[in-house]
Order: C-alpha cells, then structure tokens, then sequence
C-alpha cells in the first residue's frame, strides 16, 4: 500500500481548491453544520492552520482532505 502525497493548499488554484473543498462537503455533509459558506470556511481555516491536508493518492489518482491527526496515526506502523 502507497502513502498518499501531501499537496499543500497553497498549491492547488482557487478553483481547483474551492472543487475539492465543495466535493468534500457534499461527501462528508453529516460532519460539517452551517450553511455551504461556513463549511468551506471551516475547512480553509482548516488547512491553513493545518489540522487539516489535502492528499492524493497516486495509485487511484485521487484526491482527499483529512485531518492531520487521522493521517499521523496511520502512519505510525508504517515505520
């Protein structure tokens, strides 16, 4: 199994991110309360103060936003 890449927000164009942070959204609804605005700017201030990243996994050529907690710990037996 591959470790997905970290791709820093910053990176991606303001399209780009605003499509992946509206898709995550719409995936993951029932966590996120507030209108389709607050959401996405829970998840901005998310992944610039990192507590959230963007990953992609180059095996299924997609792209995810996970907490940064959730992604340390499956890295932990990977050592």
């Amino acid at each position: 199994m591959t470790d997905p890449v970290i791709v820093p927000y910053s990176r991606l164009s303001v399209s780009a991110r605003n499509e992946l942070i509206e898709e995550f959204i719409t995936r993951d609804s029932c966590v996120w309360d507030g209108t389709l605005d607050e959401k996405r700017e829970q998840i901005l201030r998310a992944l610039r103060t990192e507590r959230a990243v963007i990953t992609f996994d180059t095996k299924s050529n997609t792209a995810d936003i996970r907490p940064t907690e959730q992604l340390q710990k499956s890295n932990l037996g990977h050592d």
